[in-house]
């Protein structure tokens, strides 16, 4: 009797569930599917996983040094390859023997370097102390006053160019100076050419396309690095 009551009660059970499912239509039911984080694996020795966790570290800091070593070689690499070197060559105002050139005192600046060279200030030094201009500087290495009356006509025809500001592309030269000897002038080229270009002195201070700053003097061969041309 017991048995066939809850057997009964089964049935009714039954009978229900299939009713309230049929009620529901023809819709499909999905369960969604838990996607469990794979855990990771230990050896069960304290030593042996600290070890392994550590070790995976430092492989992770060495790949972060060489990453950032690499970075910084490739911009020094790309900074080389844009670099300007100025220099500044000066003659002594003998020509060669046998070309029948005139004699004149000149000043050359150039840029052998890779990068084009922005010329931020030219400066001309007389012992060590800057004058105004050109004509000032050879009358000052002739013992003349600054003040000269006439200063054009004791110095004769002379080639002056200004320098700064201006850029001077990779590979390319720009006379600064050209001064020939003439009747007119010769005794003020003379003692000029005699005194030579040893108590006169040129500096331009040059940057490149990346604000690094330099000033090359025509005394010295490596130029000096500056913060700017300011």
């Amino acid at each position: 009797m017991l048995h066939r009551n809850m057997r009964a009660m089964k049935d009714r059970k039954r009978g229900r569930v299939v009713a309230d499912l049929s009620a529901l239509g023809h819709h499909q039911f999905v369960v969604p599917e838990t996607e469990l984080a794979p855990e990771i694996r230990k050896t069960g020795h304290r030593m042996a996983d600290l070890t392994v966790a550590f070790s995976a570290l430092f492989v992770s800091l060495c790949s972060l040094g060489i990453a950032l070593h690499h970075g910084r070689t490739m911009q020094r690499l790309v900074e080389a390859n844009s670099r300007p070197f100025i220099q500044i060559t000066t003659s002594g105002g003998r020509p060669v023997s046998g070309s029948g050139a005139s004699q004149a005192l000149s000043v050359l600046i150039s840029n052998p370097g890779a990068g084009a060279a922005r010329v931020e200030r030219f400066s001309i030094l007389v012992d060590d102390e800057v004058v105004k201009d050109m004509s000032e500087a050879l009358l000052r290495l002739a013992g003349l006053p600054a003040n000269t009356p006439d200063a054009s006509a004791v110095l004769g025809p002379m080639m002056y160019s200004t320098v700064a500001p201006s850029y001077l592309k990779a590979g390319s030269d720009q006379p600064v100076l050209v001064w020939s000897r003439t009747a007119g002038n010769a005794s003020v080229w003379d003692k000029d050419a005699e005194a030579g270009f040893n108590r006169l002195k040129f500096e331009a201070c040059y940057c490149s396309i990346f604000d690094e700053c330099w000033i090359e003097n025509s005394h010295t061969f490596r130029p000096t690095p500056v913060t700017s041309c300011g």
